[in-house]
């Protein structure tokens, strides 16, 4: 039995539902009994669940790890698709082949039928407890009107993913490719702050769900109706990398699928995705403190949420 499993308040189920639940993992063998404790007690939630799971490049146990929790009575299949690195170069350009073979299965397979698909991530983002009656209720709220496709988490102590983030207002283009083509004369420091940490906002999880054109943040719950047709892709067209949700969730959303982060749905954000002090001098830590006095008196995170 989960030593996490008394501390869930009676979740509601999500009765007559099914999931499969899916990831790209890489070296994720420190942070998997967690995280899989995590994922067993949301997929406890639904009348029935499975788990689609690829691995590459991995050096540690991950996929035995992953092999024998499925063999432990669960529904699914863990792909092993070995060294991806020698083929492909790109970071994300791999992470979404591993993403799109896990939809491939999927797609092609009875579990295709299933309601939902979750993405998770398998690393830190989602090894702390999460409550599974917060995810029952993200799921539940999706389920409530028919043009909602998909949920994703806040995170805390900020929302650190502004990579897979697309928002009119809050990140409406790709924040790594701004940095990347900066002025000659404008420094990565100042572009860092300005494109990714001014936007990592603490969102209070009592907030109602945020519309956007694309997120991720570690878990998203899709309706699986949504998500035929719709593939990964790391790269862009000059074949820079991006985040590989992007084409993901914009080809959903070109389908009229409106899609939300759900604050009170909160996993970890990574230490190495936000802001740390020791990486800049005087002058830009200043300018980081009055970045965030700004966020803190003007309550930035109300001007994103629009009435339905």
């Amino acid at each position: 039995m989960s030593t996490f499993a008394s501390q869930d308040r009676s979740p509601t189920p999500l009765k007559q539902r099914r999931a499969v639940f899916a990831g790209a993992v890489r070296d994720c063998a420190a942070h998997l009994d967690r995280v899989l404790d995590n994922l067993g007690r949301f997929a406890a939630l639904y009348d029935d669940s499975a788990f689609v799971i690829a691995v590459s490049d991995s050096t540690d146990s991950s996929f035995s790890i992953l092999t024998q929790w499925l063999r432990a009575g669960r529904q699914g299949k863990v792909i092993d698709l070995g060294c991806l690195a020698d083929q492909t170069p790109s970071r994300t350009a791999r992470i979404a082949i591993a993403r799109n073979t896990c939809l491939a299965e999927i797609h092609s397979t009875s579990l295709s039928k299933f309601d939902h698909l979750i993405v998770a991530d398998f690393d830190d983002v989602l090894a702390p407890y999460v409550p599974a009656e917060d995810f029952a209720a993200a799921a539940n709220w999706l389920e409530e009107r028919p043009e909602r496709a998909a949920v994703f988490a806040n995170s805390a102590p900020r929302y650190y993913d502004i990579w897979s983030l697309r928002h009119e207002t809050w990140c409406p283009g790709d924040c790594w490719h701004a940095i990347w083509g900066r002025h000659p004369k404008a420094s990565f420091e100042s572009a860092k702050i300005r494109e990714v940490y001014s936007r990592q906002i603490a969102i209070p999880s009592s907030m109602p769900p945020i519309r956007v054109r694309s997120a991720f943040g570690g878990l998203g719950i899709y309706k699986m109706q949504f998500t035929f047709g719709a593939r990964y892709c790391g790269t862009d067209g000059f074949n820079r990398e991006v985040a590989e949700h992007v084409a993901f969730n914009e080809a959903i959303g070109l389908k009229g699928g409106q899609l939300y982060v759900y604050p009170s749905l909160v996993v970890q954000a990574p230490t190495e995705h936000l802001y740390r002090v020791s990486e800049f001098t005087l002058r830009w830590r200043l300018a980081m403190f009055g970045v965030r006095m700004h966020e803190r008196w003007s309550r930035l995170w109300r001007t994103l949420v629009e009435a339905e």
